[in-house]
């Protein structure tokens, strides 16, 4: 019995809709998916960040949640993210139909039923949207269309600042045969960045895409720092020492200095971050990525990762290669530059994954192919299991940043679950017993709620959220003169909590 081929790529198609949907189920239950969570919050509701003029987050991503208003429609805006994320494997299927053949095939459904696609295509962050104009960047530059592939190279930096070293990688790949194409590409890249960079310029925060690059750079020159959860502890780590109008500058200036005075040690870091780049499934900053793949069951197709990364090298480093090749190659290329000078992700690697399958798909797969391919695999396999660094994924995060939302939901005995299970897998630090105070003076005991608030400034006394809390926990339970010089700490680390802590300021004269 024949089947005929529009038959067989609706079944893929719906097989692929279906495993959405079950993880759209699976991870709701994990981490209530109408809710923000970290990255989600300040990449696309805040452009601005107080002291710094200009995009401070990735531009892209801001207009995107705009115009779809995610802050109102957060789960309508998971599901279209979640279409999105099928988007490359149809500009893939596009640009080698012609081609035909099983192994066309292969790497069509690889990347439609990619296990990163997959959970990251429910996140509202920019690796989905940057991962889709890649893909039909390489499309159209396989058509030889170099202006409008450069074009939409511009866009997906607007998504992800970091692939704006792809015009360098370009230039050293194609200087000898293709610098025509490579001038035409980068022109009409320009065309789509410049306008960002220029009003970021003229706004005061620089000639930069994305003004909290110096902030990144400067964690990436420390596992410490790298690690740092999201929360109190990460607030403190950033303001210690920032004066309000020291902006993007201060941050490359601590990142300049922490090179400087160790550059072999930073060098030594940057190769271990590059190895962390290959590894499956990859670290994870902000997002429990192993943790969730297993509870989702998503772990099973990793073997098409693994096939994507292998291949996808193996073309890389194959002579010959024409211009869109060495796009893919450049893409894949900035993509691990990010991760040495900044820190690895399996998110981030999520944006050029497409370039790895559409590498992978310009193979002929023979034995001669296979057996190159092999090598590169046995790599990745032995690097994921042998490399590793304190907090590449951070037990029991997910259910911390669950917990924190229905807190803040008023959902109190369910956040009291969640940040339990957080305790018992793992999670520890000032961000737990932060939300533990307030989950605590909430359910009615204050007394219990203070000593949380003095156990977490213990670990992270220069958190202003801390101060406010602890304050705030001081006046309920009648230490007045005590709450008042905490709020006044609170303000003197970060002046915009005054309004907020306003009501015990001005008891301060009473006293």
């Amino acid at each position: 019995m024949k089947f005929s081929k529009p038959l067989v790529l609706s079944a893929i198609l719906l097989i692929a809709l279906c495993l959405r949907i079950w993880t759209f189920s699976s991870l709701d239950r994990l981490l209530p998916l109408e809710g923000l969570y970290v990255d989600e919050k300040t990449y696309s509701l805040s452009p601005f960040i107080p002291g710094v003029e200009g995009f401070s987050r990735p531009p892209g991503l801001f207009i995107i949640a705009m115009l779809i208003n995610v802050e109102q429609n957060v789960i309508a805006s998971r599901i279209a993210f979640s279409l999105l994320s099928l988007l490359p494997a149809l500009a893939l299927y596009l640009a080698f139909r012609k081609r035909g053949g099983i192994w066309v095939h292969i790497c069509t459904g690889g990347l439609l039923f990619s296990p990163f696609m997959i959970l990251f295509g429910i996140q509202l962050l920019s690796a989905i949207p940057a991962a889709v104009l890649i893909a039909f960047t390489l499309l159209l530059a396989k058509k030889e269309k170099t202006a409008l592939a450069g074009f939409l190279a511009g866009i997906a930096i607007l998504f992800r600042a970091e692939l704006a070293l792809l015009p360098l990688f370009l230039l050293v790949f194609s200087f000898r045969n293709h610098l025509r194409e490579w001038l035409m590409f980068t022109a009409f890249a320009a065309i789509a960045v410049i306008p960002v960079v220029t009003l970021n310029l003229f706004a005061g925060a620089g000639p930069v895409i994305a003004s909290n690059g110096g902030e990144n750079l400067w964690l990436g020159t420390d596992w410490n720092r790298v690690t740092t959860p999201p929360g109190t502890e990460f607030e403190e780590l950033v303001s210690r020492g920032t004066s309000r109008e020291g902006g993007d500058a201060v941050f490359l200036e601590r990142a300049f200095r922490s090179i400087g005075n160790s550059p072999l040690e930073w060098l030594s870091m940057g190769g271990r971050k590059l190895l962390a780049f290959f590894t499956l499934p990859g670290p994870g900053r902000n997002f429990e990525t192993g943790w969730l793949l297993r509870k989702t069951w998503l772990f099973l197709l990793l073997p098409l990762s693994l096939l994507a990364l292998s291949a996808g090298t193996t073309g890389a480093f194959r002579k010959g290669k024409n211009f869109w090749q060495l796009a893919a190659a450049a893409f894949i290329c900035s993509g691990i530059a990010s991760a040495i000078i900044f820190f690895p992700s399996a998110r981030f690697r999520t944006a050029v994954l497409p370039a790895f399958w559409f590498l992978a798909a310009s193979l002929t797969p023979d034995w001669k192919t296979i057996r190159y391919s092999l090598v590169p695999a046995a790599l990745i396999v032995i690097i994921s299991l042998l490399i590793t660094y304190p907090g590449m994924e951070r037990y029991g995060l997910t259910s911390m940043l669950a917990g924190e939302y229905l807190l803040d939901s008023g959902r109190l005995i369910e956040s009291a679950e969640y940040l339990n299970d957080a305790e018992e897998r793992g999670y520890f630090g000032a961000d737990l017993y932060n939300l533990q105070g307030v989950l605590v003076s909430l359910s009615g005991n204050p007394g219990e709620g203070l000593r949380k608030f003095e156990k977490a400034l213990l670990i992270a006394p220069e958190s202003p959220t801390l101060w406010k809390n602890y304050a705030v926990s001081l006046w309920t339970n009648g230490r007045y003169r005590d709450s008042i010089d905490a709020a006044r700490r609170a303000v003197f680390l970060n002046p915009l909590l005054r309004e907020q802590l306003r009501p015990i300021l001005e008891h301060a004269e009473n006293l």
